[in-house]
């Protein structure tokens, strides 16, 4: 390295003075005999100057830093990896939503002649939602399946267990009509025992538990105006969602 050559030298230099200063400093003590503490000053200033010698050496000798411009970039394929990782690939969306819609019509067919009075079935952006109409399906004010409902239900249940990607969720929805009995003090109580219902004759056609969740919201989900009796006849239903992910075991 041009740095370590320049140091040697330079040492060698400093060494060659201080061994002139030795010489020079032994013949004048000889011919004026100079004292003890003058001779020492000289050597303390010889051995200062090696010190400081040794240290541009070492210093010229250390490897160098590369700069900013040698300093490595993030490869083009890195950078695409990472952008992969950020950002969904559009391909993977479509291919969930074509999942999703193939889906959907697998159980139309499985409900085939049920999309009438408030049944049908419904894909959305990431879910399947079976809609059952309370006419078919419940008494007015009583959350007993009624038996027209329960041919149609194995057969969802059939497919629900097919489709194992799927968590499921069973959800109970009333009108706002009050409802105060003995055995439901609220909507509140209707709404989830209709759930629990539907879930439970799921589960005893073999559909998984783990896969499972019941909730009942009451008349606090309309989908129609409670004004009409049209209205009210579609808010009194439960759903059956099928949303992708994992179960609880998963």
């Amino acid at each position: 390295m041009p740095a370590m050559g320049k140091a040697s030298d330079r040492l060698s230099s400093e060494l060659e003075m201080s061994e002139r200063r030795r010489l020079q400093l032994k013949r004048s003590r000889a011919l004026l005999d100079l004292d003890s503490g003058e001779m020492s000053q000289w050597v303390m200033v010889d051995l200062m100057t090696l010190v400081l010698a040794f240290f541009i050496m070492l210093y010229a000798s250390r490897p160098e830093l590369p700069s900013f411009a040698q300093m490595p970039r993030k490869s083009e394929a890195a950078a695409v990896k990472e952008k992969t990782r950020t950002f969904p690939d559009n391909r993977k969306i479509l291919h969930a939503e074509n999942g999703l819609k193939e889906a959907g019509t697998r159980l139309r067919q499985v409900w085939t002649g049920m999309d009438s009075q408030g049944n049908s079935v419904q894909v959305r952006a990431d879910r399947i939602v079976l809609v059952i109409g309370e006419e078919i399906s419940f008494e007015p004010g009583r959350a007993d399946l009624l038996e027209p409902i329960k041919i149609p239900l194995e057969k969802v249940a059939q497919f629900i267990d097919r489709e194992y990607v799927y968590r499921v969720i069973v959800s109970g929805h009333t009108d706002d009509t009050p409802i105060h009995t003995r055995q439901f003090p609220s909507n509140w109580e209707l709404s989830l025992a209709r759930a629990f219902g539907v879930a439970k004759f799921l589960l005893d056609r073999g559909v998984d538990p783990y896969r499972m969740s019941v909730e009942g919201f009451g008349a606090f989900d309309p989908v129609a105006d409670n004004g009409t009796p049209s209205g009210r006849q579609a808010n009194r239903r439960v759903e059956i969602t099928l949303l992708k992910g994992l179960n609880k075991r998963g």
